[in-house]
């Protein structure tokens, strides 16, 4: 991202620039990084932690969301679904207290018996009841329960009650969700305007970028009426979601690890850029001579004149592609002597032609993202902060802790999934080690129930898997992805994130160009294939629930659920919002989560008082939806520029060699 970069006290007094800090790297770290001796099985591992890793961030801060929540119209919305629960159990009540009257009711005359009905049907509704029919049970509960003010009648007054509080409860919510959509796209809209912002819009989805620009983001309560203006908005917030908790599309910034230091950062320096023609400019161009002078004016014009020669870059290309494919039409028809053309094979519809969408926009049809914008050119940015942050101290020996307990684990996985009749075996142990750890009582944090395990629990779980393992075929060459809870980075408790099967393409492509040397990145790695299998760690699933698991002070896995999405999705937004939370109370989710749905690759954030993340969620098509708890959270994030917080995520690469 470009714009003022400023870091200050961030990791445990990290980010205190250095006094007298140089504008250049840092000193040059040795090639080898830390490196110690892991149980495992029988023998140990060997794990040589690589000098230098990526610290992935958004390059946004999280900040930017601040105002898409209401809580109010969650507390308001949480007072509708207390209502509705009492109606149901006045309804349950009464249908409790009628049954006996049936005969009764059967044996009066037909006008009676409609008022009844109507009686019955009003109930079921939820309306309150008029004069007659009050009248009515009045005379059925004394008459033939003698029940008194104890039955039908003392019912009778609760419901009409319940029935006014859950009316008013409705209108207030319904007032308030419609308030809060109208502050929530004027706060997106404003969230727009940052040119740092839009830059990191283009770079995800070019596409949605020139519709923003087209057709600006409606603010006003008149406004954004039209479908392209709703769908404008919405793409936004989702696009605006993404860009400030996604991970991914920010800075590139190398980070090292020093045993030797404390953790630290330096004076922030210059940002590079580096950019590369995409594969269909390449192909679709065809002159090499040409290739690159597209890509020397987009790289050298500033922002926002390079979305211009993105977008004439891409006309290029298509032109030339619709041309070529027209002289092929031409020299088929001259074939076959006909000059027909099959209609069914013509490509040069609205992705050749560049017919618009309806729209401005094609939507959310279009998953892919920045894929549009790859293909023509792909552009990496640096972090005024690359090669600055010196890891150390605390926060080196609690990742070297956190993967003390992940890489035995992610090992044993790897050399079992190379025997499908074993393949299974860790995940049953683990699955089985964490159901006796939850049925001990009593063990929270932070108000919700998890399940601790130790080392020593795991390894004593798993040792007869190893016997099971093949021979260990030597090196592999791991990648693993945590992130830190907690402001002071010394005192963080570890998130495991994931484990990449080989950390060499972390030292590949246009990252790794932007470091000031290259090839130390991969100095000592082994050569050839480090791992023949795919194995992830281990996911442990109780069901539909499973809380948070800790190993240790390594939170292995996030709370999940697995949550059904409603098969009706309800007559308006307001009733697709309490069917959400509806779904939100009966699964005792937090506020803040990451929810996958399996049409979608990507997990999308989700805060429950945000009506446009809720509507988003509650359009999707019915299906089970796998729900992570946000963890960390804002307001426990490390990584700060500006004073701000932003996600960061630790991209390490290992050498494990058995010992």
């Amino acid at each position: 991202m470009s714009g003022p970069w400023r870091a200050e006290r961030a990791l445990g007094e990290l980010h205190e620039p250095e006094p007298g800090g140089r504008a250049g790297p840092e000193r040059e770290p040795s090639s080898a990084g830390p490196a110690w001796v892991v149980p495992a099985g029988r023998g140990g591992l060997v794990v040589e932690l690589r000098p230098w890793l990526l610290l992935r961030t958004t390059g946004l801060p999280v900040s930017l969301l601040d105002g898409l929540g209401h809580p109010d119209l969650g507390r308001l919305s949480e007072r509708l679904l207390a209502a509705e629960r009492r109606l149901a159990a006045e309804r349950r009540c009464f249908e409790r207290l009628a049954a006996p009257l049936r005969g009764d009711v059967l044996r009066l005359g037909p006008e009676r018996r409609a008022l009844a009905g109507q009686c019955v049907r009003s109930v079921r509704a939820g309306l309150p009841l008029s004069g007659a029919e009050l009248e009515l049970l009045r005379s059925l509960g004394l008459g033939s329960l003698g029940l008194g003010s104890l039955g039908l009648g003392e019912w009778a007054r609760r419901w009409q009650s319940a029935v006014v509080r859950a009316g008013a409860a409705r209108a207030a919510a319904r007032s308030a969700y419609a308030a809060a959509r109208l502050a929530t796209r004027r706060r997106v809209a404003e969230a727009f305007d940052d040119e740092v912002v839009r830059q990191a819009a283009f770079l995800a989805d070019p596409a949605f970028y020139q519709a923003i620009v087209k057709h600006p983001l409606a603010r006003t309560p008149g406004g954004g009426t039209a479908r392209r203006s709703r769908l404008l908005s919405a793409a936004a917030h989702r696009h605006l979601r993404r860009l400030a908790m996604g991970g991914e599309g920010g800075p590139v910034l190398w980070a090292r690890f020093d045993a030797g230091e404390a953790s630290r950062v330096g004076e922030p320096g210059p940002e590079r850029m580096i950019v590369a023609a995409g594969d269909r400019l390449i192909r679709q161009v065809a002159d090499a001579a040409r290739v690159e002078e597209l890509r020397a004016r987009y790289a050298a014009a500033p922002w926002p004149r390079r979305a211009q020669h993105l977008e004439a870059a891409r006309l290029e290309a298509d032109c030339l592609e619709a041309a070529r494919f027209e002289a092929d039409r031409l020299q088929a028809g001259r074939r076959d002597g006909t000059g027909a053309f099959d209609a069914a094979g013509d490509r040069t519809g609205a992705r050749v032609a560049g017919r618009p969408h309806p729209h401005g926009w094609a939507g959310r049809a279009r998953h892919g993202g920045g894929r549009g914008r790859h293909e023509i050119f792909r552009e990496e940015r640096s972090s005024p902060y690359s090669e600055r942050v010196t890891i150390g101290g605390g926060a080196l020996a609690g990742l070297r802790r956190a993967l003390t307990v992940v890489l035995p684990l992610w090992r044993l996985a790897a050399l079992l999934a190379a025997e499908p009749a074993h393949a299974g075996a860790l995940t049953t142990a683990l699955n089985a080690l964490a159901a006796q750890a939850l049925r001990r009582p009593g063990v929270t944090c932070d108000g919700r129930e998890v399940i601790r395990l130790t080392a020593r629990d795991v390894a004593g779980a798993t040792a007869g898997l190893w016997d099971l393992a093949p021979e260990d075929p030597g090196p592999s060459l791991p990648g693993p992805e945590l992130m830190a809870v907690g402001p002071r980075l010394d005192e963080a408790t570890w998130v495991l994130c994931g484990v990449r099967d080989d950390c060499r393409s972390l030292y590949e492509g246009l990252p790794a160009n932007l470091h000031s040397a290259p090839r130390t990145l991969t100095d000592g790695l082994p050569p050839g294939p480090a791992c023949a299998t795919r194995a992830g760690p281990p996911v442990i699933d109780l069901g539909d629930h499973t809380p948070r698991v800790l190993i240790d002070d390594l939170i292995y896995q996030r709370a999940r659920w697995r949550v059904p999405l409603p098969q009706e999705r309800g007559a308006d937004a307001f009733d697709r919002w309490l069917g959400i939370h509806r779904l939100r109370r009966r699964h005792a989710l937090p506020r803040h989560v990451f929810a996958r749905h399996p049409a979608d690759p990507r997990p999308f954030y989700v805060d429950f008082c945000d009506p446009f993340a809720v509507e988003d969620l509650a359009r999707r098509d019915p299906a089970e939806v796998l729900v992570t708890e946000l963890l960390p959270a804002p307001g426990r994030l490390w990584w700060r520029v500006d004073g701000r917080e932003q996600c960061a995520e630790l991209r390490l690469g290992c050498v494990l060699r058995p010992r």
